[in-house]
């Protein structure tokens, strides 16, 4: 996740630092300003995750667009 959440212009900007991510013990929040930037930190994630053999259960992941 370090690999994910350290890169520029990724998440939203609030009281001027940027937030991409939200963590509660075993979910992870991740954050972006649109749909396909959001498609590719998830992307990126999965991809990092099964390197250290993690996976993502697709039937509990949930998109929320505001």
């Amino acid at each position: 996740m370090d690999k994910i959440k350290n890169r520029e212009n990724s998440g939203v900007s609030v009281h001027s630092n940027r937030v991409n991510n939200l963590r509660f013990a075993d979910d992870i929040d991740i954050i972006e300003q649109s749909k396909e930037k959001l498609q590719d930190t998830v992307d990126k994630l999965h991809t990092e995750s099964e390197r250290y053999g993690m996976h993502t259960n697709a039937v509990k992941t949930k998109t929320m667009v505001f």
